[in-house]
């Protein structure tokens, strides 16, 4: 229970947002917060842009109480010390708003497990390099060049192996994260929380609730969508989705669940949950979302 409170607590600093809304502020948790032993790096795409990056190599960390009980302080940062051998890695993606910090909450849970966590921050966001973002606009295609610049570091790293990495995505980085697993074969496996089909559908509904805005797709960036790449896909995926998602409503994990080819996809429907903040799933069921994404991940990387 205490766990929880402090993951909505953090996850809180994030809006709903319809739109990109990006925060290059100070972050408010890193890592050590949580008694993560970790390195921050930083990453060059392609196109010369630099991303900001937290590797946290699989570890047994305090407990919660420790950290965040009665009388508890900030922790040290801790010694990285770490052996040779090599393990799974989870890829955690943000969404369109805010920045990595509040995925340290499940980075803190996945490590314990015995997998690597690599969490990042896009172009424009935290403390990756600046780059003017139209906050009218639902996505960057840039977004693309970052998250492949992710991988490619993910394979650098010793103690990653290099044959079982996994991505895990919420909202727009679950569109991203489809995405980068329908091209790069290194991707082995994948869960997306609140995805959609494509923009083209999901955008209609978006300006309905907020009418007083004019919400910008840029052209071109539907040739990602699991619509037009479901036909192709054939890796382990599981989908989780609020029952009460209004952005992206459930039927849209159900129609890319009914067409993709994977040989193991797994969809949760999670009661009472909605897209975000305090109502997303992995708040509102916590405990079983660790549980079923650590199961999955640990069956298919």
């Amino acid at each position: 229970m205490k766990f929880t409170i402090i993951l909505i607590a953090s996850l809180l600093f994030v809006s709903n947002a319809y739109s990109l809304k990006p925060d290059t502020t100070a972050y408010l948790i890193t890592p050590s917060r949580y008694g993560l032993m970790y390195k921050e790096y930083k990453v060059k795409t392609k196109d010369g842009y630099t991303l900001n990056a937290w590797f946290c190599p699989a570890q047994t960390a305090p407990s919660i109480d420790s950290l965040f009980g009665e009388g508890a302080k900030e922790p040290l940062q801790r010694p990285y010390v770490i052996d040779n051998a090599k393990r799974p890695t989870i890829i955690i993606c943000n969404g369109d708003a805010g920045n990595m910090y509040p995925n340290v909450s499940l980075a803190y849970r996945y490590c314990q497990y015995g997998f690597n966590v690599i969490t990042f921050d896009w172009r424009g966001f935290g403390q990756s390099q600046y780059f003017p973002i139209n906050t009218d606009y639902l996505v960057y295609p840039e977004f693309i060049t970052d998250y492949n610049a992710i991988v490619d570091f993910a394979k650098q790293i010793p103690i990653v192996d290099s044959n079982r990495i996994g991505v895990f995505g919420y909202s727009t980085g679950a569109f991203l994260s489809f995405a980068i697993a329908s091209q790069r074969p290194e991707i082995k496996a994948i869960v997306a929380r609140g995805i959609f089909t494509d923009y083209k559908s999901v955008t209609p509904g978006l300006q309905k609730l907020v009418p007083k805005r004019t919400l910008f797709c840029p052209e071109g960036m539907d040739k990602y969508s699991p619509r037009n790449n479901w036909s192709t896909f054939r890796k382990p995926i599981f989908l989780v989705v609020g029952e009460k998602d209004i952005r992206t409503p459930k039927e849209n994990s159900i129609e890319i669940l009914s067409n993709v080819k994977s040989n193991v996809r797994e969809l949760w429907i999670v009661e009472k949950a909605e897209h975000g903040s305090d109502k997303a799933p992995e708040i509102v069921e916590h405990e079983l979302f660790i549980k079923k994404t650590v199961c999955f991940f640990k069956d298919n990387l």
